[in-house]
């Protein structure tokens, strides 16, 4: 049997994740989600496209929402523009 993906594989370019309930409840946070755990409310109330996904620029972070089963994970990369 295979071992499961780390982020770091899944993802090369993360820098931190967040993931929370549908009560905004954390679950686990990571590198700079640590930091942007008072993310959750305003994250929460993001239009997400019918896939259950959105982004959004936060100076020089990229916030990558996934949302699914009313789980919330997301994922901070950088924002290279």
């Amino acid at each position: 049997m295979s071992k499961p993906l780390t982020l770091e594989e899944a993802i090369p370019k993360a820098i931190g994740t967040l993931s929370f309930d549908e009560d905004n409840q954390l679950i686990e946070s990571t590198g700079i989600g640590k930091d942007r755990v008072s993310d959750i409310i305003e994250i929460a109330q993001m239009e997400l496209d019918k896939d259950g996904y959105g982004v959004v620029s936060d100076k020089d972070v990229l916030v990558n929402v996934f949302k699914q089963a009313g789980k919330t994970v997301v994922v901070y990369t950088p924002n290279e523009e």
